[in-house]
């Protein structure tokens, strides 16, 4: 299992270093993506929080330095990847294992079974330009603008099953199961705009709207089992990676809400209501051009195999970000003390094709000066999908270093240690306001 996080993590950390689905960044990490008034990043979710985030008699609001964010999430499966690389070195060779044949079939069929239902590993990373998002206001528009650049990255290993069987004639074993990457960089820049457009003695009413150009990499490859005996993942990814990439451009539009009073504060916000596409590269065609013995070669056969004969994965894939809704409130417990919650209002995909709909609750202690640090805390549930649940805790530091991890509720056997299933963490560099 940590051969592939650690081959996954290479594939991300490559690109964002070259560069930099799907991950909350600085206290969002903790508090989700509510109107929240500990993070710069809270007018990044709902741009109706645009007109918030200037404190009274600032003109505008900046970040000082690139905020970053990782997470790993595993399947719900003990030590799958020792035994899928005990199954390709068999594979290679069977005088490995002095088990009957019988009882190597029921072995790792169940192995293959279940690795294909539960079998993943998913990493997650994200960071802003430095000085951005920033705010200012415009006496012109009676409102406040934003500019912000982006770039997520996210890659997930999964597995396709294929039965094992063995050949009493040359006494070997064959299997076409493999391991499936789908991995995409998404560059987002963003000018947006928010404003109040309605006051009340009992609170204000922001509107806001943000218009994003959209770029991303997507890139997906089979890798047959039988290639990993005696073969580092890492190196095989990575020589893949290009071949499978496809860069497509589009632009979304969010529009959001926020009703803000004395004690409370309530969003609604809708993202991507023009439904962008993005392209994936093409697997599984044109096999016969490639050299005969070669990676390549078998890593497009293994995807001819599931894409056309099989039919378990798609050749050609389209990835759609739908438009979604998320309403989120907070409640002042205090002038130091907030309490949050943010639930999305249907599933969507993320880039590589998971199922998401989460639900965010938070607490948060304001600290008012420098000295005393601000905390925070949070539980965080995806009711679809993997249906994981993780908590979240988090510090800001001198008003303006912000500190925050995430830990899986749920656990795994990994290399026969128990470890959660989720682990996470974020820095940023920005004032509260």
């Amino acid at each position: 299992m940590k051969k592939l996080i650690i081959a996954t993590a290479i594939l991300v950390a490559c690109n964002v270093h070259a560069d930099s689905s799907s991950i909350n960044t600085g206290a969002a990490m903790s508090l989700g993506p509510s109107s929240s008034s500990s993070s710069l990043s809270s007018a990044s979710y709902n741009p109706a929080m645009n007109a918030l985030i200037l404190s009274e008699g600032d003109s505008f609001r900046m970040s000082y330095f690139p905020t970053f964010g990782f997470n790993v999430e595993v399947g719900e499966l003990d030590n799958f990847s020792d035994d899928i690389e005990e199954l390709a070195d068999i594979i290679d060779d069977p005088s490995l294992t002095t088990d009957e044949p019988s009882a190597v079939l029921d072995r790792f069929n169940d192995v293959i079974d279940r690795a294909g239902e539960s079998g993943y590993v998913k990493i997650n990373a994200g960071m802003n330009a430095p000085l951005l998002p920033l705010y200012f206001y415009s006496e012109t528009l009676q409102g406040t603008i934003g500019f912000d650049y982006s770039v997520n990255v996210q890659a997930g290993l999964s597995f396709l099953s294929s039965e094992l069987s063995y050949n009493n004639q040359n006494n070997s074993f064959a299997t076409a199961s493999a391991l499936y990457l789908k991995s995409g960089i998404e560059q987002t820049f963003a000018i947006s705009y928010g404003r109040e457009v309605f006051n009340h003695h009992l609170g204000k009413l922001y509107a806001g709207g943000k218009f994003k150009y959209i770029t991303m990499e997507l890139s997906k490859q089979v890798l047959p089992i039988i290639e990993l005996a005696g073969e580092d993942v890492s190196d095989l990814i990575r020589d893949e990676y290009d071949q499978n990439q496809d860069s497509t451009s589009d632009f979304g539009v969010d529009i959001g809400l926020v009703w803000d009073a004395e004690s409370y504060r309530i969003g609604l916000t809708f993202e991507n209501i023009n439904s962008p596409e993005f392209e994936y590269g093409e697997i599984g065609t044109n096999c016969e051009s490639i050299a005969e013995n070669t990676s390549s070669r078998s890593n497009c056969e293994s995807a001819k195999y599931f894409t056309q004969t099989v039919g378990q994965i798609s050749a050609n894939e389209v990835h759609t970000k739908n438009a979604t809704a998320r309403l989120d409130g907070l409640y002042k417990v205090s002038n130091e003390v907030e309490v949050s919650a943010a639930l999305d209002l249907a599933k969507y995909d993320d880039i590589i094709g998971d199922d998401n709909q989460w639900l965010h609750t938070s607490v948060a202690y304001h600290s008012d000066g420098y000295i005393i640090p601000s905390i925070r805390a949070g539980y965080h549930k995806n009711l679809a999908g993997s249906k994981i649940s993780t908590i979240t805790a988090g510090v800001t530091l001198f008003d303006i270093v912000a500190l925050d991890f995430e830990y899986g509720l749920d656990s795994v056997e990994i290399d026969d240690s128990s470890s959660p299933r989720r682990l996470g963490f974020s820095l940023s560099i920005q004032e509260q306001f």
